[in-house]
């Protein structure tokens, strides 16, 4: 059995690339599906997150450079059904290893090719910017998955990253498929709405139906070294990547028709699904407790910063003022009456003072 290889990449930092592969990964497990994970990120959260330390003597940087193979560096994670190529630390280092090797670009295909992993899907947590590792997995990829948050910023990033991927579907990987673009970190002001429509209506059908929420469930399940999905499974983000995992298979599906490919189509499993997060819910989540609330804070200071980059906080409370008033239009022209009222008063009491000055002064 081939499966079905899907790379998670993004040019830009900071999008909730690690958080959807790996919540993709245990929900496509829990319907049943079995999964590879292969970390290439160098800061190793894929593999934090499923449980394991990046401190493990082998990981994905020994298969790449030839002294060690998948079958002795693969490793289960808590999850049935689901395992990871996991990351080491040394993995910053492995650019210019790859550099020296001919046809570096696609180490990954051979490695894939030659392992022959017995399984339904190999999920790719990519690194951001366009390197060797990014470039290796869209090459061996079948198809990628771009996340993006609603901010202006993280548009551009999109921008940057759909060139990087028609660059390799015209050299590297002719059938590689666009399969999708996932909102993340998605909050419910008018502006995230504007974007999501613009983005929407450029990309078309391109673009999931499931958008993520922003959750702060997301910040303790990963301070807890958990995907949320099995931190919290009843919390809107975890509902909501199960809902795009079904929507992930699906597509897939419909890609395998068209392309004339047998998949193996299992009945609708979603209750089952459910019931396998909230079983691996209350055997690691409940066991380890709740995050502490210096690291929940502390979790939460990093969503702002993707959110809203380094703004102080006078600035963050501007941004926040102009997003309720785009979204209260009564409460905006309250304010402005309210204000237009204030000013008059203090230019009327001006304009008073000024004439009582002057006629005690004599010049009335």
């Amino acid at each position: 059995m081939k499966p079905y290889i899907v790379a998670v990449f993004n040019q830009k930092g900071g999008i909730s690339k690690t958080t959807t592969s790996t919540n993709l990964a245990v929900c496509l497990a829990a319907a049943g599906k079995s999964v590879v994970v292969v970390d290439l990120d160098s800061q190793g959260d894929s593999t934090k997150s499923l449980g394991i330390d990046p401190a493990i003597k082998k990981g994905i940087y020994d298969v790449f450079i030839g002294t060690a193979e998948v079958a002795d560096v693969v490793v289960p994670t808590a999850f049935p059904n689901l395992r990871i190529l996991p990351s080491t630390y040394n993995l910053a280092g492995i650019e210019i290893k790859l550099s020296e090797l001919k046809d570096s670009q696609r180490t990954l295909v051979h490695i894939l090719g030659k392992a022959g992993l017995d399984c339904d899907y190999v999920v790719i947590d990519c690194p951001p910017a366009l390197g060797i590792l990014p470039i290796n997995a869209l090459a061996a990829a079948h198809a990628v998955i771009i996340p993006v948050t609603a901010t202006p910023y993280a548009n551009d990033g999109l921008l940057r990253t759909l060139p990087s991927i028609k660059y390799v579907q015209e050299g590297l990987n002719k059938t590689l498929l666009l399969q999708g673009v996932l909102f993340t970190i998605n909050d419910s002001n008018k502006t995230t709405r504007k974007i999501n429509a613009l983005i929407r209506s450029r990309l078309g059908g391109t673009v999931y139906r499931t958008e993520i929420p922003r959750d702060t469930m997301v910040i303790e399940a990963a301070s807890a070294r958990l995907p949320v999905c099995a931190y919290a499974p009843r919390s809107p983000a975890a509902q909501a990547h199960l809902d795009f995992a079904y929507e992930f298979m699906d597509r897939h599906l419909k890609t395998a028709a068209k392309a004339g490919s047998e998949v193996v189509v299992a009945p609708d499993a979603r209750d089952q699904a459910i019931t396998w997060l909230n079983h691996w819910r209350e055997k690691h989540a409940m066991e380890m407790g709740r995050p502490t609330g210096e690291r929940v804070r502390a979790g939460k200071a990093r969503l702002d910063r993707m959110l809203y980059g380094d703004r102080t906080q006078m600035e963050r409370f501007h941004l926040g003022l102009v997003h309720f008033f785009i979204d209260n239009r009564f409460w905006l022209a309250a304010f402005m009456l309210v204000t237009f009222a204030a000013v008059a008063a203090l230019v009327g009491f001006g304009l008073s003072g000024m004439r009582m000055v002057a006629g005690a002064l004599g010049f009335g």
